[in-house]
């Protein structure tokens, strides 16, 4: 089964680069591991401060995976010292899709 977060937060006055550089290393990884088992995407609020990240894992293993790579908790730690709000992750659930398989 499906694990998906959503991730929200607001970057604090001054830290728009901190906060940019810690998510471009960050994805620089991801993209490394080539792999169809998890998908992560940065989403930007219209007030260019505030941002939504979208995860998606194919089952527990992989979000296990996801969480063992050694640059999620840099990023983690990176990214927090960037905000003013957040990051607040919450588990969500699908409820409906438009996608056909």
């Amino acid at each position: 089964m499906p694990i998906e977060y959503i991730i929200q937060y607001t970057v604090r006055d001054g830290a728009d680069e901190q906060a940019k550089s810690a998510r471009d290393k960050f994805f620089t990884a991801l993209r490394a591991q080539n792999t169809s088992r998890y998908s992560y995407r940065s989403l930007a609020k219209p007030d260019g401060k505030s941002f939504v990240h979208l995860a998606w894992f194919e089952d527990d293993a992989a979000f296990k995976a996801f969480q063992a790579l050694p640059e999620f908790p840099k990023f983690g730690k990176e990214l927090s010292a960037a905000c003013s709000t957040g990051p607040e992750a919450l588990k969500i659930t699908e409820v409906d899709t438009s996608v056909v398989a």
